[in-house]
């Protein structure tokens, strides 16, 4: 611990409630001051927060925790004429949003799911959207606070070469971000009408002609929901097409986003059969076949975050998606009581892949109460985000619970079975910021670049004070030695 009193220690929970612990929140308000700061504790662990809506624990355990909202600045950059934004690292994306729409005619890139993140955090684990790279791939510059060779820090910025690769997505470990400069894009609208299908290959289909499309696999019904989204210029829209849009937005906010979750909840209270039954008969509540435009930020993001939740995300690539589908059905329904066994193929594959054993007292443990979300996501240009290196589109499959945070065990245990199975079988990559059972003599092999990046790491942070017993455990990167750790030594 720092040497400073324990009665300013503060109890930091995360988004999920999945990370809690005693840790104290220190707030920088300019470069110096977050210098100071690093100066004056080189012998803690020390995290910078976004959000809080991580649910690995990326952050978890740290003696300092940096909150670093009053780097806020938004500000506009024309270089060799590229349109760029320079966002402080505490800026959440809706206020970058509204702050860049209302001074041009631009935008970012892709968004995620949501609006609340920092855009460090965002950035530090790769958030995704639909259908292109993450915000990581489309960062140009990153300014952070790193140490030298001697221990003390210092603000570097960072714009090529492997260092700034890594800084694209750095867990972290590879500096105290200040600002991160970002590529936009001219506004534009997106085009989406929700459809039904019965195969998983009719739903890839429809990706040629909608590359921002998302789409869901309900359990027990195992049907195909996908929502078909292109990107279109913008134009002129008359009267009628935005009160349309609006209507879809209203439609989204209460039947989606509210009502549907708030049936989440409550079908899991009431035990397995009820949940059964609103997975298999929600979809046809579903406005189908009828087609919305509007801005792409209101059709691309929800309001996902109205109810605690906790999630893990498995990105696997696209020819091994129908085998991931049929293999997680079958889990489903095991882990549910629904079914006995595993199909014989994927049994024959789980033994020899000595996975079977993990099965064991597993029947009928956990109830699936979420349908399976899957996106689809291009290869970026990072050292370790989920889809660097790869050699073709990545699809990622969440996994969600709405278990309150003390009753999550099983869902942890048929999380556990379906990364170490599929990572086994498929080569799955997990997200970085989200449920991450793994550790790295597992995951290490799926990642070309990751000793380059835990060198960097090491450059950046000689004696590990960037560290926690996450990176430990993901990157087998340790905390240094702390200062009452020192002083006995000495």
């Amino acid at each position: 611990m720092s040497t400073e009193s324990k009665d300013s220690l503060q109890k930091i929970t995360n988004f999920g409630g999945n990370q809690c612990w005693l840790a104290r929140r220190l707030r920088p308000s300019s470069e110096d001051e977050l210098l100071s700061i690093l100066e004056r504790h080189d012998g803690a662990t020390i995290r910078a927060a976004g959000s809080g809506h991580s649910w690995s624990g990326i952050v978890a355990h740290a003696d300092i925790v940096l909150d670093m909202s009053a780097f806020n600045s938004v500000a506009l950059i024309n270089t060799n004429g590229q349109h760029l934004v320079r966002a402080g690292a505490g800026c959440r994306l809706q206020d970058l949003l509204d702050r860049l729409h209302a001074a041009t005619d631009r935008t970012l890139p892709t968004l995620g799911a949501i609006k609340k993140q920092t855009i460090s955090g965002a950035i530090s684990t790769a958030t995704h959207g639909s259908g292109r790279q993450s915000l990581s791939h489309f960062v140009v510059r990153v300014r952070a606070a790193v140490f030298t060779g001697s221990g003390g820090p210092e603000i570097r910025e960072f714009d090529g070469g492997p260092e700034l690769l890594a800084m694209r997505c750095g867990l972290g470990c590879t500096g105290i971000i200040v600002s991160v400069d970002l590529q936009t894009v001219p506004k534009y609208l997106v085009a989406e009408t929700a459809r039904r299908y019965d195969s998983i290959d009719q739903v890839i289909a429809t990706f040629e002609s909608n590359p921002l499309s998302t789409f869901t696999f309900s359990p027990y019904s195992w049907a195909f929901t996908a929502f078909e989204r292109r990107a279109i210029a913008r134009q002129p829209q008359s009267l009628p097409s935005r009160a349309k849009a609006l209507a879809f937005r209203l439609y989204q906010l209460i039947l989606i986003d509210t009502l549907f979750h708030l049936g989440v909840v409550g079908s899991r209270a009431l035990g397995p059969a009820a949940v059964k039954f609103l997975q298999k008969h929600a979809t046809k509540t579903l406005l189908t076949d009828v087609e919305r435009v509007d801005n792409a930020e209101h059709v691309l993001t929800t309001q996902h975050d109205l109810f605690r939740h906790e999630e893990m995300e498995l990105f696997v690539r696209e020819a091994d998606l129908s085998f991931v589908l049929r293999f997680l059905r079958a889990a489903v329904e095991f882990f549910s009581g629904d079914a006995s066994t595993f199909p014989d193929e994927l049994a024959a594959r789980l033994r020899q892949a000595n996975l079977a054993t993990m099965l064991e007292g597993k029947h009928g443990s956990f109830v699936l109460h979420y349908p399976l979300f899957v996106r689809r996501i291009l290869p970026e240009e990072t050292l370790i985000s989920m889809a660097a290196a790869a050699d073709g589109p990545l699809y990622s499959v969440s996994i969600f619970t709405y278990d309150p945070p003390r009753q999550r065990e099983p869902y942890y245990a048929f999380c556990l079975f379906v990364a170490r199975a599929l990572r086994t079988l498929v080569g799955a990559r997990l997200h970085w910021g989200k449920h991450f059972p793994l550790s790295h003599s597992e995951i290490a092999v799926l990642y070309p670049e990751l000793e380059r990046f835990r060198a960097i790491c090491r450059t950046h942070d000689p004696h590990g004070v960037l560290r926690n017993t996450y990176t430990a455990r993901v990157l087998d990167l340790a905390p240094g030695k702390r200062e009452d750790d020192r002083s006995a030594a000495a």
